[in-house]
């Protein structure tokens, strides 16, 4: 074999093998660990949970067509301790819409909500900026616009910074419209593997957690130290990044839930993911030499952070090469020797086995809120090597993008279908 091929055959054997590392863990370890660890965070500390905010962004074109779903899901479900709480709508628009004269009609019924036009704002870190200043709460939450977290989840948040050892707490995502088409279901399954197996484990295994953009519980006094970059394609890993290096911890807890919604059709995913992967680029590029230099990360946590951002965007590149690798090989099994065919079959073996493992775990272990089933898990497990080649795909046009400088923000956009989700 060449040396490109032992290369891509030794990423892909290690990505393999963390996978089922990680998932093994969550399978046998992360009950017991996690209700230890949170027993020895609260010793002796006071639990009830405090005055809070909830910060919700949104775009308001684009979510006007669930935003007073969603704050009216808040307001009549979220928990109020006897300091109270407030939910602050942080927007911005191009011109004047109609449903501003229903959310001040919403507003004028719940004085716990404020409504924040932005005015100027193009993104949703400035958006966040905004509002960070007006939040009066111990502990605030950011949410996206279609996010609805589980009303126990907050006490569950609240308990994990109560504790004193950590400042950011980062819940699961469950798709709540994973029967809406065929994209939904295998968008469902991949957050549950990616929520509920990779997020936790990578917390449990190294102590190292990354703020998903929304669902995210800070302690108000370090979220005001912490200012989104709008000009980060992914201001939550950028601000992620700013975290960790300055020494704050952040942990998943994948117990503290919120319900959202998935891109409708492939236009909408396209967006997304093409977004989601220039941002991590961004990332990459700007932190590698200050995780590598830093004094405040542990060995682990530097090795899974440069996994993801050096060794991942190699991957992307492999991926592409990796189908005419072993296309070559099976086209030349019979001239191999006996220990390079018996090498060749234990990888091969591995690679396939990997997928299927994390998703078997991650179905054992999916949130109750979670409405697919064990056939969108086979559905999963089929189309995924497909699926991780368009995502690989998307990451190389991310490449692109980078490198000949569009760093355009395309938002994800709402469909007429996203209107009657209320459930």
């Amino acid at each position: 074999m060449s040396g490109l091929a032992w290369v891509t055959t030794i990423l892909f054997v290690l990505a393999a093998l963390l996978g089922i590392v990680e998932a093994t863990a969550i399978w046998f370890g992360y009950r017991p660990i996690t209700r230890l660890r949170l027993r020895r965070h609260l010793q002796g500390r006071d639990s009830q949970l405090p005055r809070y905010s909830v910060i919700v962004v949104a775009y308001l074109p684009n979510e006007q067509g669930i935003i007073l779903d969603t704050l009216t899901y808040l307001l009549q479900t979220l928990p109020r301790p006897q300091a109270g709480l407030e939910i602050i709508l942080a927007y911005n628009r191009p011109q004047p819409l109609p449903i501003e004269g229903q959310l001040q009609h919403l507003a004028a019924r719940y004085p716990e909500l404020k409504l924040l036009h932005v005015e100027g704002s193009r993104s949703k870190a400035e958006n966040l900026n905004a509002a960070i200043h007006l939040v009066t709460g111990a502990m605030t939450l950011l949410l996206d616009a279609d996010l609805k977290p589980t009303p126990e989840s907050i006490r569950r948040a609240w308990r994990w910074l109560a504790g004193g050892q950590y400042d950011v707490v980062q819940g699961r995502n469950v798709i709540r419209n994973a029967h809406d088409n065929f994209l939904t279901r295998v968008v469902a399954v991949e957050f549950e593997h990616l929520y509920g197996v990779s997020h936790p484990a990578r917390s449990l295994l190294a102590d190292l957690g990354i703020f998903g953009g929304s669902n995210g519980y800070w302690r108000t006094s370090v979220l005001r130290s912490i200012r989104f970059n709008p000009h980060m394609l992914t201001e939550d890993i950028d601000a992620t990044l700013k975290l960790l290096l300055r020494g704050y911890r952040i942990v998943h807890d994948r117990d503290v839930i919120a319900t959202e919604l998935a891109p409708v059709d492939g236009r909408a995913l396209w967006s997304q993911r093409r977004r989601w992967a220039q941002g991590w680029l961004q990332v990459g590029w700007k932190y590698t030499w200050p995780i590598i230099r830093s004094k405040r990360l542990g060995w682990g946590q530097k090795i899974y952070l440069l996994c993801m951002f050096v060794c991942g965007t190699a991957m992307h590149f492999t991926a592409i090469y990796y189908p005419l690798l072993l296309c070559h090989e099976l086209a030349s099994l019979d001239s191999l020797p006996a220990p390079a065919l018996q090498w060749f079959g234990w990888i091969t073996a591995l690679l396939l086995v990997s997928g299927p493992y994390q998703v078997f775990v991650a179905h054992q272990g999916r949130s109750r809120a979670a409405p697919w089933t064990v056939q969108d898990s086979l559905l999963y497990c089929f189309v995924l090597p497909v699926y991780s080649l368009f995502k690989n795909v998307v990451c190389l046009v991310a490449v692109y993008y980078q490198l000949i400088g569009r760093r355009d923000w395309v938002v994800t956009r709402r469909g007429p279908v996203y209107s009657h989700l209320s459930r």
